[in-house]
């Protein structure tokens, strides 16, 4: 029986356009029911692979970065007994298990580069696909009133409206690194060309102000890519033109950038950020312990100030780390995240050209955004899920020889003299 099958299934897995429908199929489940059972059975599915093939990882993980960030892991695990609320840290720290399985899954399933490409790939295109989709949803909803409500309109389609706004600057990020390996392809490159302005014309529509700054900044950045200093001073002189051309044109672009009240105190953050840290200064060094529940309730037991918000999270990456872990746990992350932004820019800055930058350089601009949105809030949901599967990934570029091999082909794309 499966001889009989089998030529089907090589029929099968010889189809690009297939594969495409499987693999962002796949991605949308990860990526839009993250908190469902399917996504559960995927990841964890993955996890038992991953546990029986765990040979093929060790190669991402060998290296400086990969190391701290298994301490990282550890030093977690160890610290939750010393939590303000012991049990609370355990429940929250056993639903947040299927982030680890995943990112210790993902180095072993996707290590080599075209898997990497691969994935990032088809998680742009489900992103893409759920994004329209929500576009569609908003649009018809609102009508006339579209920009104006977009950014409150309930059910949102990921979390949050801040959490899909920043889904769309990830895709855009991964999908103009596509189209630039397409770029002596028409119909491929405008296709992937067409994704990037959808999403930068779902950032415009949801009004997320703190997604909305931090992708300008990493865009800034991407011109630390460009080999030549010609290059690198024509981007940046485009990039302060039109920088300026849209500072004038904020309340077009985003009338609540002309909220002052809102601006002012950052919808009201300062207060839980101010309050926080007088907390972190009570156990400056191992933290309060690990969780949201566990914040809750120290946060809202020691007369915080009175807010129209309830507060999760401190609303802030770092800080967030100060207070579950302390000094100790914030020194330990620190580590691990400078030595994995080390590692990937050697690996962007010992190639000469652009197109072969762009692969650790694409995963290191996404990486920056999130961290840079992290300093106003925290990346929560799928973002965080982004945030932690993004780090094997890279651990695996990182890991892997550049010079000399074939950059930018997604599995099922390949260029050719056809258009497959």
């Amino acid at each position: 029986m499966a001889a009989q099958l089998l030529p089907y299934y090589e029929r099968f897995m010889a189809s690009p356009w297939l594969q495409l429908l499987l693999w962002t199929g796949i991605s949308v489940i990860l990526w839009k029911f993250s908190s469902k059972a399917p996504h559960d059975l995927l990841v964890y599915g993955a996890l038992i692979y991953a546990i029986l093939h765990a040979q093929h990882s060790w190669h991402a993980w060998a290296q400086p970065a990969g190391w701290a960030f298994i301490v990282v892991g550890a030093y977690g695990l160890l610290s939750l007994p010393l939590s303000c609320h012991p049990l609370m840290s355990c429940r929250d720290f056993g639903k947040s298990f299927d982030l680890l399985a995943g990112l210790f899954a993902l180095s072993v399933l996707f290590n080599t580069r075209p898997r990497v490409e691969a994935a990032l790939f088809y998680s742009a295109a489900a992103v893409l696909l759920i994004l329209t989709f929500d576009l569609g949803r908003l649009a018809w909803a609102l009508g006339p009133n579209l920009m104006a409500k977009a950014h409150v309109y309930e059910p949102f389609i990921l979390n949050h409206s801040n959490v899909a706004s920043m889904m769309a600057g990830l895709a855009a990020l991964m999908f103009f690194r596509q189209a630039w390996h397409w770029r002596h392809r028409l119909w491929p490159a405008l296709a992937c060309g067409a994704a990037v302005l959808v999403c930068l014309i779902y950032q415009v529509v949801v009004a997320s102000r703190g997604p909305q700054i931090a992708f300008a900044l990493t865009v800034v950045s991407l011109g630390l890519l460009i080999p030549s200093w010609r290059g690198k001073a024509a981007w940046f002189a485009a990039v302060l033109v039109l920088g300026i051309g849209i500072v004038y044109q904020a309340h077009h672009i985003n009338p609540r950038f002309m909220e002052k009240q809102s601006m002012s105190n950052l919808s009201e953050r300062d207060k839980v950020w101010t309050h926080t840290w007088s907390l972190v200064k009570e156990r400056p060094w191992l933290g309060h312990g690990y969780g949201k529940r566990n914040f809750e309730a120290v946060y809202y037991s020691s007369a915080p100030p009175r807010s129209k918000f309830h507060y999760p999270h401190p609303h802030q990456f770092w800080l967030k780390l100060a207070f579950e872990s302390g000094a100790l746990g914030v020194m330990i992350h620190l580590t691990a995240w400078l030595l994995l932004a080390a590692g990937l820019i050697r690996a962007c800055f010992r190639e000469s050209t652009f197109e072969a930058r762009l692969l650790p350089g694409t995963i290191g601009l996404m990486l920056l955004f999130i961290h840079i949105y992290g300093l106003g809030d925290y990346p929560d949901n799928v973002v965080q899920q982004a945030q932690f599967w993004l780090i094997p990934l890279a651990l695996t570029v990182c890991a892997l020889p550049i010079t000399g091999c074939q950059v930018g082909e997604v599995h099922g794309f390949r260029r050719s003299g056809s258009n497959r």
